[in-house]
């Protein structure tokens, strides 16, 4: 899936044109990017050195930086499966470095969608952080609650090599790190090849999220229909959810049904906003600390019930709120499929059935 413009939902190819239409997509996307003043430089057009010379190191991207993104990027295709993934971008973003990273990531299969801020359940964004001495520089990519970072040291002749292990939050997935010496990347420390899987530490962060509502997920309807919200959407683990708001059937009903609720607590956040706060973190670490059991399970249903400013509506702020939710859990320990996230939002209240403007999260152990 590929959007070059705009906020609305991606197009989707269905069946066995999927992967044809991606890569076609693809081939669109980076012939786009060699037209535009934001092209990727030629990696074999002389040293890091040089490049800088003739330009900022804001306005460059280095063969060094080219190659930390190339070991990162690997690490990002066994998190998200790039023919099913499309990951948002700023539409306005010219920065040479984002421009490399998401030609990158389009040649791997994953879909690009521009919007008009930092909007989008796979918004994606990087960082390239200093260490003690010039040699040495964390590279950071950010593609949604997940953040995959490493440390590394520049060598001579515009090669690196990794100093730390893969850090990783916002996801528990299986990683393989296969470091291997190639002419950019130098091993010198075999050991460094795993994975450390970390607690988010920018839970606050106030990026919006939306939820991609394709026709391939609901047809006919619109986040922006002229005759209501959306009925349907896609929560953070990519499942089909129902609006809970027009009624009282679960997407995970059938998994629930040999499961008793054992206890619930309301997750209060501020009025068009999705930042938890010092007091929700501690009622969620609570929660999981004092009453959770091996093999129970957490349902939240994520609310926007009223009136709201944002550009991306009731849906994003509920889906957004229960994801928000989901990484506390994640973070305080709680295995992913453990959660199951969905939402209520409607541009009118609820009643008793739903908060305005919370996470209804629940606790629900098994009968046998």
């Amino acid at each position: 899936m590929i959007q070059l413009s705009g906020n609305s939902a991606p197009y989707s190819a269905h069946g066995s044109n999927r992967a044809l239409f991606r890569l076609s997509a693809t081939c669109l996307f980076l012939a786009t990017l060699s037209m535009t003043g934001c092209s990727v430089p030629n990696g074999n057009a002389g040293n890091d050195a040089a490049v800088a010379a003739s330009s900022s190191r804001a306005d460059i991207i280095t063969i060094s930086q080219k190659a930390m993104f190339d070991d990162l990027s690997g690490i990002v295709t066994q998190i998200f499966e790039p023919l099913r993934t499309t990951l948002q971008i700023n539409r306005d973003d010219t920065d040479p470095k984002m421009s490399h990273l998401v030609a990158e990531l389009a040649g791997k299969g994953f879909g690009i969608q521009r919007v008009s801020a930092d909007q989008g359940a796979n918004y994606l964004s990087y960082s390239f952080r200093d260490g003690d001495t010039e040699e040495q520089v964390r590279a950071t990519i950010v593609i949604g609650a997940v953040e995959i970072s490493r440390d590394y040291r520049k060598l001579r002749g515009n090669s690196i090599t990794p100093t730390s292990v893969v850090r990783l939050s916002g996801s528990r997935s299986p990683i393989v790190v296969s470091d291997s010496n190639s002419r950019r990347f130098k091993v010198e420390d075999p050991a460094l090849a795993d994975v450390q899987y970390v607690a988010s530490l920018d839970l606050d962060e106030a990026s919006p999220i939306i939820s991609l509502i394709t026709p391939e997920v609901v047809s006919n309807v619109s986040r922006k229909a002229a005759d209501g919200p959306s009925l349907q959407a896609l929560n953070s683990s990519k499942v089909e959810v129902n609006n809970l708001f027009y009624g009282n059937d679960s997407t995970f009903a059938s998994i629930l049904d040999d499961y008793q609720r054992i206890d619930q607590q309301i997750i209060i956040f501020g009025n068009d906003s999705m930042v938890l706060g010092d007091t929700n973190k501690q009622l969620i670490e609570q929660f999981v600390d004092a009453k959770m059991k091996d093999n129970d399970l957490i349902s939240l249903v994520g609310c926007s019930n009223g009136p709201t400013a944002l550009e991306i509506g009731n849906e994003g702020l509920a889906l957004g709120r229960a994801q928000r939710v989901t990484q506390a859990l994640l973070a305080r320990g709680v295995a992913r499929d453990k959660v199951l996230d969905e939402g209520c939002w409607a541009p009118t209240n609820a009643g008793d059935r739903f908060p305005s403007r919370g996470v209804v999260m629940e606790l629900w152990r098994s009968n046998t």
